[in-house]
Formats: structure tokens, C-alpha cells, sequence
């Protein structure tokens, strides 16, 4: 980022952050919407939330939440909210707020509900305290709830939504949140505009105005900021990497790389052929070269990875559970045992390939449509926006994709990603022994216990190869 802010009127300091897609909706908790996740994180808190830079150690902080503590059962959970929290009207915000959103995410089915799918009861003895009960001891529930917090699970207000549908009204669209900026404007196509609440509870921001906008086109944002006219170019838009490299050295600039509980991976539909196939996954995991990955579209930047979890998270890590290393040889072995030998024209089958359109998944899927073609596989880089990728994944509509494996902030995520019917299931893998591993680890507070269980499902995701695991 350029060291500078964007001086504006009257000398305010404004920020002008650039988004690749537009919100389908300011209401932050009825859909999930990448599109909307920047402008409703500002305008709106939740009541846990993640420092994604995190990797091990504290997965979670308070964001409404002052404090929270679970009792000796591990079933139930009292939060303590912060004193003098607002919404953006005037009006106090209290424990009922918070009781009024859960119960309503769970009655509605809202993507959140997958996170509060435990949920016996919500208590609120007094506006400052929420005392959630469990049907079953959770480990994991503060952690991943507050996952969830930096997407949707904002705390809605009461007194404005009670007996009204989310999805309708004037305040969709020009909502009323407690977060650090208030709503002022949203010219569709364009931008956002919004200005800093000075009755903010964490203390007014430094910025006084943040203008979110909507630039699909990575070429036309790079342009911007090289022009000075953005100051922050955020992931989705990332550099050429040789530029990237050169931009290390220039003191103007500045080069931020965080940690991340994320690996970026190749992705299997198993409910196609001929993805439903062992060999053909266990041949492709064979043709994907990471040395080549790195230094054609990272330049050396990014760390491959072959195991099934985040190699940096030791406390988790089954360094023995790895996917095959690059073996061209092997993998045309196994297409053919597999039954598909090359054609008279080369090929032995057509796939096409997707990804969600960030500058790093397009460099990704570029080497490795290039590695299946190596093989004779005949791959096409379907190109499409990050809003139809995700339809197409949603839709089971892909034969293969670039996809941001997650685990953490708790290795519950495994569950959230890989058992029988998940939220993020978008493979179609099932496997009875890992969903019986998932659901029993995150109820057991030893860690020992849960390493094991977890060494085991990596094992198995290794075994059965969903997906091959590439990048973190």
C-alpha cells in the first residue's frame, strides 16, 4: 500500500478501498455475499470476531463481546457485551439484540445457522450478558462462530427488524449497524460511501470517510494504484508477482504478506465422472508439478504445500498424511489402469477448470490446465466472475476448481469442509469414518485426543483425495 491517505473535503482523510464485485444486498446476514462482506464488516459489529493473520495461538477476540467464559461442561457459554455500544440511530444496544439475531438466523435458515446448529437456548439476564446453551459440549463454537462473524452473523437491531423479513424494507439498503462507519450512500455499479461513527465503542476511526469501489476488472484497479489513485490494493487484486518482488525493495511501497489458515487447492467433483474415480484423482495428484506452480505463477512467493492441513499449525499437523509429489510418469500410468488411454488425438478426456477470478487463482489455473494438458487430459480454463463461481460450485456445475481450503480457526473446519452434506461440501465427498472423526473431536477438550482424531481424517482426505492440496 502507498504509506499516504487520500486527503478529501474540508481536509477529512479519506480511504478508497477497491471491491471486485458489487453486494447483492445490505442486509449482511441473509445470503452469503462476498460482494457486500467489506462494506457490511464497517458498517456493522458481530459478537466474536478473527484476526485472519492468526494461524495458532488465540483464534478469537470480542467484538460486541467484552468477555466470555463456558462453564465446566463446556455446553454452555456466557458472553459479556461491552459497555456503551450504539446503533447508529442513538438507540442502546443490549443482549436482547444479540438473543433477536441468533433465534432468528435459526428460524429463518440463514448461513449462519450452520454455526449455531448446537443451539439449545439463548438467555439474557440482564442487557449485558448472553448465555448461550449447547445440546452438547463444543470446543469448537466460539472460534468458528466468530469465523462466521467476519462474514455474516452481524448483530442486527431489534427495535428497527422485529416482525419484519430481513430481505425487504427501506433499511436494506441503507441499513442502520453499530460498527466503526455509518451508511451515507450506495450508487449501484459504482460505490459505497461511508463515514466514520464517533460514537463508535472501540474509540472513533482515524479515517473519517471510506469509499468501497466496485472495480470487476484487476487491469483497470492495478492501473489505479499505480497512478496513486488507490493506496491499497487488497489480495484479490495482487500484482504481476515479478512486480511484486521489485515493490519489496521500493521504500514508497509497502508489501504486506500475513499467515493464513487457508491453503489454496485443486478441487474434485466426485459426483462426476470421471472424478468419481480413485485413479483418475490419485493420477491427477501425481501430474500437478508445485515447483512449477511457484516459480512460473508466484515467482518463488507463495510456500507449496503437500499435506492436508496448514503446515505452519504443528499442533494439528500429521506430517506422515502427504499427497504424491510431481511423478508425470506415474500419473500416465494410472489414467491408463484407470481406463482412459490416450485417443488417436492425444487426449484421454475433456475437463474444464474454474476459479473465483483473483489475480493468484488466474496464475494458478493457467500452470495447471497447462500440467493436466501435459498428460493428456484435455483442460479448459473456464473463466468466469467470483459471483458465477460460486453458483457453479453451489450448483455442483464444475468438473474441477481452484478452491481456498480452510483450517482453521479450529480444526473443526475440517468438519465444516469435508463431512457428509456440509456447508462447503462442494466436492460431494462422503466418508462415514471421517464424519463419525469430525463430530466426536469437537467435543473433547483434551488436545491430545483431538490431535489424533484429526492426524486420522488427514489421513483419510490424503487417502481418498478429495482434493490435492497445493498452495498456503
Amino acid at each position: 500500500m502507498h504509506p499516504a491517505a487520500i486527503a478529501g473535503p474540508a481536509q477529512e482523510v479519506v480511504l478508497v478501498y477497491p471491491r471486485l464485485n458489487e453486494a447483492k444486498t445490505l442486509s449482511p446476514n441473509i445470503q452469503a455475499d462476498s460482494g457486500g462482506y467489506t462494506v457490511n464488516g464497517n458498517i456493522f459489529s458481530a459478537l466474536v470476531i478473527l484476526d485472519w493473520g492468526l494461524v495458532t495461538g488465540t483464534t478469537a477476540y470480542g467484538d460486541l463481546a467484552e468477555r466470555w467464559e463456558a462453564d465446566a461442561t463446556g455446553q454452555v457459554y456466557t458472553f459479556t457485551l461491552r459497555k456503551g455500544a450504539k446503533w447508529h440511530d442513538g438507540k442502546p444496544l443490549t443482549s436482547a439484540d444479540v438473543k433477536y439475531t441468533y433465534e432468528t438466523v435459526i428460524a429463518k435458515n440463514y448461513p449462519l445457522a450452520a454455526f449455531l446448529s448446537g443451539v439449545r437456548s439463548i438467555r439474557t439476564p440482564d442487557d449485558d450478558t448472553v448465555i448461550i446453551s449447547l445440546t452438547k459440549p463444543d470446543v469448537a463454537f466460539v472460534p468458528m462462530l466468530a469465523q462466521a462473524g467476519n462474514w455474516f452473523g452481524k448483530i442486527m437491531p431489534k427495535h428497527i427488524w422485529q416482525g419484519r423479513d430481513w430481505d425487504k424494507g427501506p433499511n436494506v439498503e441503507r441499513p442502520i449497524g453499530s460498527g466503526a462507519f455509518k451508511f451515507v450512500e450506495w450508487a449501484r455499479g459504482s460505490h459505497w460511501v461511508l463515514q466514520a461513527n464517533n460514537d463508535y465503542f472501540r474509540g472513533r476511526p482515524k479515517v473519517d470517510r471510506v469509499i468501497v469501489r466496485v472495480i470487476p476488472d484487476p487491469n483497470v484497479a492495478q492501473a489505479e494504484f499505480r497512478a496513486g489513485r488507490l493506496v491499497v490494493l487488497p489480495e484479490q487484486y495482487v500484482l504481476p508477482y515479478g512486480e511484486i518482488k521489485r515493490l519489496m525493495g521500493d521504500p514508497s511501497m509497502q508489501v504486506v504478506q500475513t499467515p493464513s489458515h487457508y491453503n489454496y487447492d485443486l478441487w474434485f467433483n466426485v459426483r462426476k465422472a470421471p472424478y468419481n474415480n480413485q485413479k483418475v484423482r490419485d493420477a491427477i495428484a501425481y501430474a500437478m508439478n508445485r515447483d512449477e506452480i511457484r516459480n512460473l505463477a508466484f515467482f518463488g512467493l507463495w510456500d507449496a504445500t503437500e499435506y492436508a492441513g496448514l503446515p505452519k499449525n504443528t499442533t494439528i499437523l500429521n506430517t506422515s498424511a502427504k499427497f504424491p509429489s510431481y511423478d508425470k510418469a506415474r500419473a500416465e500410468t494410472l489414467l491408463d489402469e484407470a481406463g482412459f488411454p490416450r485417443r488417436a488425438d492425444g487426449w484421454r478426456f475433456a475437463t474444464n477448470v474454474i476459479d473465483p477470478s483473483f489475480s493468484y487463482t488466474r496464475t494458478m489455473a493457467e500452470v495447471i490446465v497447462g500440467q493436466l494438458r501435459a498428460v493428456g487430459i484435455n483442460a479448459r480454463w473456464d473463466q468466469v466472475d467470483e459471483p458465477a463461481w460460486w453458483e457453479k460450485l453451489r450448483g455442483g456445475t464444475f468438473d474441477l476448481s481452484i478452491y481456498f481450503t480452510r483450517y482453521g480457526p479450529d480444526p473443526d473446519a475440517y468438519r465444516e469442509h469435508f463431512s457428509t452434506g456440509c456447508s462447503r461440501c462442494f466436492h460431494g465427498y462422503s466418508n462415514p469414518e471421517l464424519d463419525r472423526l469430525a463430530d466426536q473431536a469437537r467435543t473433547i477438550v483434551d488436545m491430545r485426543q483431538r490431535r489424533q482424531m484429526y492426524g486420522r481424517i488427514q489421513e483419510i482426505l490424503v487417502r481418498d483425495k478429495p482434493f490435492v492440496s497445493l498452495f498456503n
